[in-house]
């Protein structure tokens, strides 16, 4: 009888393994997520990829930095001017939705930030090292 294969062990044992393999690609895209959006060669607001004389930090808020290429940055200086009400350049598209655009990315880059600060955050990239 020691020769029975027992077929609820054997299925436990690959579904424990199916949901392990499921967390750790999850942890992993999670962490990929956060260290792209923060990738100091790459503009963070439209991806593109500059080069190390390209790259500028800069701040959005108190504890927080983005690296932005050079039309972005510009566009966000004309959002920040015309947040303080300011004319800013006057181009056709600095409308309304354009303002809730800047102001949408500026509240995914902080919330970015507060994750990537988080001890959550913390936990898993240890985790993933170990």
């Amino acid at each position: 009888m020691e020769k029975v294969v027992n077929f609820t062990d054997r299925l436990e044992d690959k579904k424990l393994r199916r949901q392990i393999e499921i967390h750790r690609h999850k942890s992993e895209t999670v962490q990929r997520i956060v260290q792209c959006a923060s990738c100091q060669f790459r503009c963070a607001m439209c991806g593109h990829h500059m080069g190390e004389t390209e790259s500028s930090c800069l701040p959005v808020s108190p504890h927080l930095h983005c690296t932005l290429c050079q039309v972005c940055r510009a566009e966000y200086e004309d959002f920040l001017e015309i947040s303080k009400g300011k004319k800013g350049s006057g181009v056709f598209w600095h409308n309304e939705e354009w303002r809730k655009l800047w102001t949408a990315w500026l509240d995914y880059q902080e919330a970015m930030g507060e994750f990537r600060n988080s001890n959550e955050f913390r936990r898993l990239t240890e985790e993933l090292e170990d």
